[in-house]
């Protein structure tokens, strides 16, 4: 059959839209998304304040900004060691995050920490299919229809001293990701702005302006002086056990 120049223009725009079709596919990984929901903690008696924290992925065109509620806790000092976001929600999947960003200054040592650590991504993808298999995903809700989807938490933990851990949570189990120590940092200029430009000892003052005298007055009095947070157990499966044990009986029903 002899093509007219009309069908060959069809043809040419089909053509060009499944090419475009099968490109954003195979950019966008579908198959390779989860949903998953971040949340960051510091223990009571070592408050900091946190400047940034996020999550880097594969795709450096994306963003997540699950640590948005909890560093806001973390700021207002009403965080303790391990706690996560009390009602989690979370937009669309995700790709695996690749690396961890963060920068903060911590109130008993007046010491800067910037750094960003790589994230053991094979294995957040094994314990994520190892909890699918076992019925192990936590019920998350979403934003868009309060649907729920099946996932699991991260949850950071920046101890004192520079210490610092990443979990990873479902139902009955907590994962150690990443346990390191970080070392203190020189801040740029850029790291100091907080509404104006400022010196070190100016920001410190003006971020840790608001913290409640309850806390000044523990840490003065010597109160977890010598703790190592960063060994210490977060209680995260005693504390929800009963709640899985009944949320498991009544899908039973």
């Amino acid at each position: 059959m002899k093509l007219n120049l009309v069908n060959k223009i069809y043809i040419g725009i089909a053509i060009v839209l499944v090419l475009g079709i099968a490109w954003r596919v195979l950019s966008y990984k579908a198959w390779d998304r989860h949903y998953f929901f971040a949340s960051v903690s510091a223990p009571y008696t070592h408050p900091i304040y946190l400047r940034d924290i996020y999550f880097i992925y594969p795709d450096e065109d994306e963003f997540g900004d699950g640590f948005y509620y909890t560093r806001d806790e973390v700021n207002s000092f009403n965080s303790s060691w391990g706690t996560e976001y009390y009602s989690p929600r979370v937009n669309n999947p995700m790709q695996f995050p690749k690396q961890l960003a963060l920068q903060y200054v911590s109130y008993r040592d007046k010491k800067f920490y910037k750094d960003t650590l790589d994230l053991p991504r094979q294995t957040i993808e094994n314990i994520f299919k190892e909890a699918k298999a076992k019925n192990q995903l936590l019920q998350i809700s979403t934003n868009t229809g309060m649907q729920e989807r099946q996932g699991l938490k991260f949850v950071v933990g920046i101890a004192n001293d520079g210490d610092l851990i990443v979990w990873l949570r479902g139902m009955f189990f907590e994962k150690v990701l990443l346990k390191t120590k970080l070392k203190p940092k020189q801040l740029s200029p850029e790291d100091l702005y907080h509404g104006k430009k400022m010196g070190k000892e100016e920001y410190y003052r003006t971020v840790f302006e608001y913290m409640p005298d309850t806390i000044k007055n523990l840490i003065n009095s010597g109160v977890d002086a010598n703790a190592k947070y960063i060994d210490s157990p977060t209680h995260y499966i005693e504390k929800n056990k009963e709640y899985w044990e009944q949320q498991l009986k009544d899908s039973k029903r």
